[in-house]
């Protein structure tokens, strides 16, 4: 017979129903639009008798002319144990029983809420554990997990459940539709008859879960609780019958919490098991889940029916006083209170007296049965799949908020190399011939392009990173990819963009210093090749500092003083010849000296013209009446080359330079991959709009 899991509009409480008439008018769509969610279902040409399931939850079910309707639940029942949790700490000796005996079954819809005690992370790590993500706790764990009557380890468990996590970091630049996309890319639902028609599964869910008003709306726009309802949803397209939820009500009102969590009791009816962490909810939305867990110093106080909550608790001479929430009444219960030792000694003796009469008083489970089909596992794609889903994403998911940003990058560099051109405009005039000052003129312009003019872009690349992180830190930590995909995808991706980038900074101000008028192709090109490569160079180094750094400031301040260094070997600050013990090895490590080194080579190796020295003043010898012009000094371009200190170094190849700047690209890129791959997320707090 089909069911449908709506509770019974009659045993509803007035404040229960005026909950349900705001939320249902809140997610209402406009003119044209259908309701997203209604109460009591308006079906036409139905009537309906109820039928209770379970002793929580009465639930009707819909018949038209005599016949069931096509709404078919549950496609199977499940049954899921966890007998002796044990959690070794390292470096305690006491082991800490953290689950103890959890039995959840399908054939009763279970949504179980942990109302963690002095912490939330003691509901976090619950999930974590159930999820197998409990490395990160730094522990050990033991006991029996049993599923469907199989004993199985955590980890197929963890295969075959959905597992929502607090952190909705979302890419900013994708829509709400193209996000859930990017989650079907990545892994789907393990049976073949679910993964059909993902499109219509995810049009459904964002009707279902009241986002269709922002379908294409940026998530970077998104209101906090539509984050959290788009972060259920991107778990709940992979149709597991195991869901996992921590927190996914924070931030949220009272309307939007009654909506989702009267959503997850709907999809529980559906033969599966839902296990969510809850702040303390009012008396309302507590009233509509079946199981309870209060956990305090990683042990269970109580863990049970929710109808069946406060007679224990009255039992044990703990009665909830009159027109106190529950929740904040035994939440407050099992608190520690460090306000002051005598309290603190207090509170912990009740808690410990509270554990040990739940662990006396907790019924022993019921026979599992005999082993029964596991359900799907969550299908996985592969490596290949995954490098294509990345470059989708930057590519046509981004778009055109990614070829935005690379068009102000590539706009800043233009602008940085029409202000250099237009400095050193025309220093390098060969039609008249030019005075020995050009010699500095000419080397200060390859020390500012090299040194100087690019830092607004190298801020702007680690900006990049640093805004990436979040996003990619919370797809990583929900398994979407692994962080080698991602950051040899993001180098790949990103080597074209910044390579145009870097062009658009490198001609204008080429040719506006007068280079085009007598170089041939050949010194053209090297000049751009070697420019390229040294950009590149530059920014490996900077993406480095990104990578190694949570905070930007930091990353900059870093990557200013490895610059900085490398600018005081370049030979243009300070002469070769006069430089200290300590800042000698720079002028065979720092990219800017062999930058610099081959840009004034090819400035003045292969010039025909002598240089002039008219301002030279004329003195008279002091012993006849001859007038003699000081002497220039520097005249032919080989007497320049002696003059900037780039003679003193014989080296056996002509492309060492380009191998010594490609060698610290390579380190640069090296250390990116390291730093990211063993990096952690960012610490971070992002403000959300909660309206």
């Amino acid at each position: 017979m089909g069911r449908n899991s709506m509770t019974n509009h009659a045993r509803l409480e007035p404040s229960l129903m005026l909950l349900a008439q705001r939320a249902s008018q809140r997610f209402m769509g406009g003119r044209g639009r259908q309701t997203i969610f209604s109460w009591p279902p308006q079906l036409t040409g139905y009537t309906s008798m109820t039928n209770t399931v379970c002793a929580d939850l009465t639930t009707t079910v819909w018949v038209h002319e005599g016949r069931c309707s096509d709404i078919i639940i549950p496609y199977s029942i499940n049954y899921y144990q966890v007998q002796g949790g044990v959690w070794d700490m390292k470096g305690v000796w006491d082991r800490v029983s953290l689950l103890g005996i959890i039995p959840l079954s399908a054939a009763e819809p279970s949504i179980l809420q942990t109302l963690a005690g002095p912490s939330e992370d003691e509901g976090s790590c619950l999930l974590d554990v159930l999820a197998d993500r409990h490395h990160k706790w730094g522990g050990r764990l033991r006991g029996e997990f049993i599923l469907n009557g199989n004993r199985i380890k955590p980890s197929k468990v963890a295969s075959r459940s959905a597992y929502v996590q607090q952190d909705v970091n979302f890419c900013p630049d994708m829509s709400v539709r193209q996000t859930l996309l990017l989650h079907s890319h990545f892994r789907s639902s393990g049976d073949v008859a679910r993964v059909r028609e993902v499109k219509a599964r995810i049009n459904g869910l964002i009707n279902d879960l009241g986002l269709e008003q922002v379908r294409h709306t940026r998530v970077k726009a998104l209101t906090l609780s539509e984050r959290r309802r788009l972060n259920v949803a991107c778990h709940l397209l992979l149709e597991t019958d195991i869901v996992l939820l921590d927190q996914p009500t924070r931030g949220m009102d009272i309307f939007d919490t009654f909506f989702l969590v009267e959503y997850l009791r709907q999809w529980a009816c559906r033969g599966r098991i839902v296990i969510m962490t809850i702040q303390p909810p009012t008396y309302e939305i507590f009233t509509m889940i079946s199981r309870v867990a209060l956990i305090s110093t990683g042990r269970l106080m109580y863990f049970g029916r929710r109808r069946e909550m406060l007679p224990y608790f009255a039992f044990i001479e703990y009665p909830c006083p009159a027109y106190k929430n529950p929740s904040d009444y035994y939440l407050d219960l099992v608190t520690l209170d460090d306000l002051s030792a005598e309290a603190m000694l207090e509170s912990s003796q009740r808690v410990e007296m509270l554990a040990d009469t739940f662990r006396r008083r907790q019924e022993p489970l019921s026979d599992p049965g005999p082993p029964g089909p596991l359900p799907y596992r969550v299908r996985k794609e592969n490596i290949c799949m995954e490098l294509l889903a990345l470059w989708i994403r930057a590519m046509i998911y981004q778009f055109p908020y990614n070829m935005l940003y690379w068009l102000g990058i590539t706009l800043v560099a233009g602008i940085m190399s029409v202000l250099v051109g237009a400095v050193f405009w025309d220093i390098r005039n060969e039609t008249v011939q030019q005075q020995q000052e050009s010699i500095n003129n000419r080397y200060g312009f390859h020390y500012v392009m090299g040194v100087l003019a690019h830092w607004p872009v190298l801020l702007m690349a680690i900006s990049e990173v640093w805004r990436d992180k979040p996003a990619v830190a919370r797809d990583i930590n929900d398994g979407l990819y692994s962080r080698p995909i991602y950051i040899f995808t993001k180098i790949a991706y990103s080597f074209l963009a910044a390579g145009s980038a870097f062009l658009v900074y490198i001609v204008p101000a080429y040719y506006m210093a007068g280079f085009h008028q007598s170089d041939g192709e050949y010194k053209f090109y090297n000049y751009i090749g070697y420019m390229l490569l040294y950009l590149y160079a530059t920014r490996a180094i900077t993406v480095a500092s990104a990578c190694v750094f949570d905070s930007r400031h930091t990353s900059a301040m870093v990557t200013g003083i490895i610059m900085t260094v490398a600018a005081l070997g370049s030979g243009f600050t300070v002469h070769p010849q006069d430089m200290s013990l300590w800042s000698w090895p720079t002028l065979w490590w720092s990219p800017s000296r062999w930058l610099l080194h081959e840009m004034t080579r090819f400035e003045f190796n292969s010039t025909n013209a002598e240089f002039l020295c008219d301002r030279n003043p004329v003195l008279q010898e002091s012993q006849s009446i001859i007038q003699r012009k000081v002497s220039c000094g520097v005249v032919t371009g080989a007497q320049a080359l002696n003059y900037l200190g780039l003679r003193e170094i014989n080296l056996p190849d002509t492309y060492y330079p380009a191998i010594f700047i490609l060698m610290a690209y390579l380190i640069g890129q090296f250390i990116s991959i390291v730093a990211f791959i063993l990096g952690k997320k960012p610490n971070r707090t992002k403000k959300y709009r909660t309206e």
